[in-house]
């Protein structure tokens, strides 16, 4: 049997321009679970048969956008002790259920959630997403990404119209094609699956809301990843605070994951 050690750590920041925080992460069950609290972290090293993780941004405002963020993790926390690979239908079906049944109790009052989800069984991980929170990849100094953002740029991107050095200034960037809290008469949500990755030892996964990556350049993140010696924790603190100093126009939430 194979069995992997993971470290584990979350942050979710409300930013330096926004008052509250739309934003929520998931790690083995811990989420933000109230939310009034506008910074919280968390952190997770218990050995596991499996690893879920998952990082939603919320969008709605007025406390809606972190009910619809704080849906989508809760949900998730039903499906812990399951395989995802063959449950992830079934959660999605079921978060964006709950999430348009506020819409319906708020007299049709808009809400939604981005969600970026990663799960990792014996050495292997896959990742799914909706919207344009992002999972992350670093592996021997280099940074790839596993998710595909559902954008309206991104779609110009797969038609060809637009590079991905053109999508990351095109004014489209931020329009979601897609997103948890869509009725099924509007839109089927179909999530982007990533090939799976065989693991090994060093090896670093990070979920993050665009909080970070619109603030902070992939070469910026890899070498915040590159730093030698420094523990999760304070990864997590670094990457949080270059979002910071950059400029924080947005919640920011990050997750990393290690495998030691």
């Amino acid at each position: 049997m194979i069995i992997i050690k993971v470290e584990s750590a979350a942050i979710t920041h409300v930013g330096l321009v926004r008052n509250n925080n739309e934003d929520n992460y998931y790690i083995n069950g811990k989420y933000k679970s109230d939310n009034s609290v506008t910074t919280e972290g968390s952190f997770d090293n218990k050995n596991r048969d499996s690893y879920l993780y998952a990082v939603c941004d919320g969008m709605g405002g007025e406390a809606h956008g972190e009910l619809a963020s704080l849906i989508a993790v809760s949900t998730l926390s039903k499906y812990q002790e399951t395989d995802i690979q063959y449950t992830i239908t079934d959660y999605i079906q079921e978060a964006n259920d709950h999430i348009c049944d506020e819409i319906e109790k708020n007299a049709g009052k808009r809400c939604g959630t981005t969600l970026a989800l990663l799960y990792i069984r014996k050495n292997m991980a896959i990742s799914y997403n909706i919207g344009d929170s992002r999972v992350l990849f670093f592996r021997d100094g280099d940074l790839y990404q596993l998710s595909e953002d559902h954008t309206e740029a991104q779609r110009l991107v797969n038609m060809g119209v637009l590079t991905e050095e053109e999508a990351d200034s095109h004014k489209s960037r931020n329009k979601l094609t897609q997103h948890l809290g869509i009725f099924p008469e509007e839109l089927a949500i179909k999530p982007y699956i990533s090939e799976k990755v065989k693991l090994r030892k060093n090896d670093i996964l990070l979920l993050c809301s665009d909080g970070l990556t619109d603030m902070v350049s992939a070469d910026d993140i890899a070498n915040i990843l590159s730093i030698r010696d420094i523990d999760i924790i304070s990864l997590v603190k670094r990457l949080t605070e270059a979002a910071e100093t950059h400029g924080g126009k947005d919640n920011i939430t990050v997750v990393v994951v290690k495998i030691t």
